[in-house]
């Protein structure tokens, strides 16, 4: 993701949202023009954000990125996008803030921000929109955008810290064994990560978050010692083979690429079902929504009916 001020000069212009604007909204203070405040004091790290208190956010994009949430709850893929991003939101301590956009009940804000696609994420950077992807996404790849957007935000000194009601933001309240994965991905300890995602399926089966966690670090762990450019140019004629190319290719962003290449090899592998349970692990790490993996579910439908 590369944005930087040029870039946002081609966004949705959002001024006529700005035109007599008056706080409406929740208490945000501490945010200056220039950016040069070093703190903002917000109600929360995650606000509703509706047509009346809007004018407060662009203001508060002078001073820290906002990332903005356009979500549905009748969209399959909404509520899981919405519980990744605000648990990383919390675990960015004060360098972000999220603001949720309902569709349904604010459809002006909708076509303001020129969203087509629901859920969809943008960043609010000096009052200008950049749309950062739509679609439900793996944990790893919401927490590299949000890096990518707190390093943006800073290039343009975008760089306060947000403060909840004048309080110092805490830690980040995220269950214990899903911040014990967190830190172990951070050590590079995927074994770890592992173990602690599959305690907490185990304690709660329905954790979505948990579950795309858990196929993240599988395969940050099967992907760590392996030589990418030697198995992704090999030819594969094994289950194991085509398992090591499929995950290398996914683990570079090349999705569609690995989802075929187990497609492609199914009719000829000696254990159907292992690959159909592979395969269905990695869109686990891509997102149910991504039109990719989407793609890939028909042609597997395809394939077993």
């Amino acid at each position: 993701m590369e944005m930087n001020r040029a870039s946002l000069a081609g966004a949705v212009d959002l001024s006529s949202l700005r035109r007599e604007a008056q706080p409406t909204g929740p208490s945000l203070t501490g945010q200056s023009p220039s950016g040069d405040n070093k703190t903002v004091t917000v109600p929360s790290l995650i606000l509703a954000a509706d047509e009346q208190n809007i004018r407060d956010f662009l203001q508060l994009s002078n001073s820290i990125p906002v990332v903005v949430e356009v979500f549905s709850s009748s969209v399959e893929g909404s509520t899981a996008l919405g519980t990744k991003l605000e648990a990383a939101i919390t675990a960015a301590e004060g360098r972000l803030i999220l603001i949720k956009i309902d569709a349904e009940a604010h459809p002006a804000l909708v076509e303001a921000f020129g969203v087509r696609d629901l859920p969809s994420v943008l960043a609010l950077l000096q009052g200008q929109p950049a749309p950062l992807f739509s679609g439900d996404q793996s944990v790893e790849a919401i927490r590299n955008v949000l890096l990518r957007l707190i390093q943006v935000g800073e290039q343009n000194n975008l760089n306060a810290t947000a403060l909840v009601s004048g309080v110092a933001v805490a830690e980040p309240e995220l269950p214990p064994l899903h911040k014990a994965a967190y830190e172990a991905i951070e050590a590079g300890n995927y074994q770890m990560a592992v173990q602690s995602y599959e305690q907490a399926l185990r304690e709660n089966p329905a954790d979505k978050l948990a579950k795309a966690g858990l196929a993240q670090a599988r395969l940050l762990a099967r992907t760590e010692l392996l030589d990418f450019e030697t198995v992704i140019s090999a030819t594969a004629s094994t289950d194991e083979d085509v398992i090591k190319k499929a995950d290398a290719l996914v683990a570079i962003g090349n999705y569609q690429a690995g989802f075929e290449s187990i497609l492609d090899f199914y009719q000829r592998a000696a254990d159907q079902k292992s690959m159909v349970k592979h395969l269905i692990e990695l869109f686990e790490v891509v997102g149910s929504d991504d039109e990719q993996v989407i793609a890939a579910r028909k042609k597997l439908s395809l394939l077993l009916f």
